[in-house]
């Protein structure tokens, strides 16, 4: 009877998780009320107050749900996936397309407009921690001479920032109908402009730099003006 009666108030939390997620994601914190909650979720209001404190108790299961721990489970396994450098960070890009999906990315902006000081003060300290995990794997591979001598927690920020205002400006002006979103393999491209740069000489940075072409003598000359 014990299981029956607990396996069913878990069926009724993740139902209240779920519509919770839905509606503060499409009103926000100050448009959804428990009672709209208990309506999408089909409980009854009290089961909302039985399982959480108040609405902020919930509004912040909500997010905990959708930003996670400080150090998602998938980014060491997603860095240590492959030693080919640029299968791993891809293999990092594309979790991060994932996570920064729309629901994430509403309740994020809701949040920060609602709940600013909340949001620094719970998530805050999580994102920096993830910066200083990601920001490490990137000092092993500067001193195993994979990458560049540049700061890592700045390439850490450079690869995250680049993923994720991708997916926010595609949310904010019209998901993939707006130009540039509905391009398919982003997450490829911007891994490999991080990894190689956006120049010519891109492509010969996975060579020895040795093997790269020789500076044309119109762009020595301005150089070396």
């Amino acid at each position: 009877m014990r299981t029956s009666r607990s396996a069913k108030a878990l069926s009724s939390r993740e139902k209240v998780i779920r519509a919770a997620t839905v509606l503060f994601a499409a009103k926000g914190f100050q448009g959804t009320s428990t009672r709209d909650v208990a309506r999408k979720a089909r409980v009854n209001e009290i089961t909302i107050f039985r399982q959480f404190k108040n609405k902020q108790d919930l509004y912040l299961q909500v997010l905990d749900s959708k930003m996670g721990a400080s150090v998602p489970e998938w980014l060491v396994p997603a860095l240590r996936s492959s030693n080919d450098p640029e299968k791993a960070f891809l293999s990092l890009a594309e979790r991060l397309e994932e996570l920064f999906d729309p629901i994430f990315l509403r309740l994020l902006f809701y949040a920060a407009l609602e709940k600013p000081e909340l949001l620094r003060k719970r998530y805050r300290p999580r994102l920096l921690y993830f910066y200083e995990v990601l920001g490490e794997h990137i000092r092993e591979r500067i001193d195993s001479k994979i990458l560049r001598d540049v700061e890592p927690l700045l390439m850490a920020r450079a690869l995250v920032g680049m993923i994720a205002y991708h997916r926010i400006v595609c949310e904010l002006l019209g998901g993939h109908d707006c130009l540039g979103c509905n391009i398919e393999g982003s997450a490829k491209i911007y891994t490999d402009i991080w990894l190689f740069g956006a120049s010519a000489w891109g492509a010969p940075a996975r060579q020895h730099r040795s093997q790269r072409p020789p500076v044309p003598p119109e762009v020595a000359g301005v150089t070396a003006s």
